[in-house]
């Protein structure tokens, strides 16, 4: 199989899984970040559950714990800066 069109394939999957999974998320900031932030936080119940700063800087915890280290600025976003309606 192509690599291009494996990825197409893979594409569709995660779209279609999203969907039927957690569809509000994936209406809200789009199937592709929904996923990463259902990844980086470990499942989407674990998602549900943390605190409503947590999913803006998940994604941006090595600036985080940089930012906390040097006692300067810590990160304003995360992976959901990547979502189409931010940008």
């Amino acid at each position: 199989m192509d690599p291009a069109e494996y990825r197409k394939k893979l594409h569709e999957y995660l779209l279609a899984k999203m969907n039927d999974i957690a569809p509000n998320l994936a209406s809200l900031i789009g199937e592709m970040v929904g996923a990463h932030l259902i990844s980086h936080a470990g499942s989407l119940t674990n998602l549900a559950k943390c605190p409503s700063s947590t999913p803006q800087i998940l994604g941006a915890e090595k600036a985080l714990f940089r930012a906390l280290k040097t006692q300067g600025n810590t990160p304003k976003y995360g992976l959901i800066f990547h979502s189409s309606l931010i940008g």
